[in-house]
């Protein structure tokens, strides 16, 4: 937990030229995809109860309107793109199916959130 609050720390300092409150909302969404990082990285086979909770959580808010999917694809591809993380994407296709979620963003080391809503 210590290595995830350092990780986002120096990602809140590499995104200071942002808005405060685009800062805050990547650091809400990190933080609640940051509970789904051993599954979609392979280091587990299945994903916690935890990150089932933030898949649903990171879905009400996305389907809330105005930019947040977009927003959400933006901050955890940048902290992918930050940090090297390396998405599996046959694991990523098997999350909705094992959280019962459907994913109102896209998750892989390509992503393209310009198209959406």
């Amino acid at each position: 937990m210590a290595q995830l609050f350092a990780y986002v720390s120096i990602f809140l300092l590499v995104c200071g030229s942002a808005n405060a409150q685009a800062t805050q909302f990547c650091a809400y969404a990190w933080n609640e995809f940051s509970n789904c990082l051993r599954f979609v990285t392979g280091l587990c086979s299945d994903p916690s109860a935890q990150c089932c909770e933030s898949v649903r959580t990171l879905n009400t808010k996305a389907k809330s309107g105005g930019v947040a999917p977009r927003n959400i694809c933006q901050c955890i591809e940048d902290m992918a793109s930050v940090y090297g993380i390396p998405f599996v994407a046959s694991i990523i296709q098997d999350l909705p199916m094992k959280c019962n979620a459907h994913l109102s963003f896209p998750i892989s080391n390509s992503m393209n959130c310009t198209h959406l809503n």
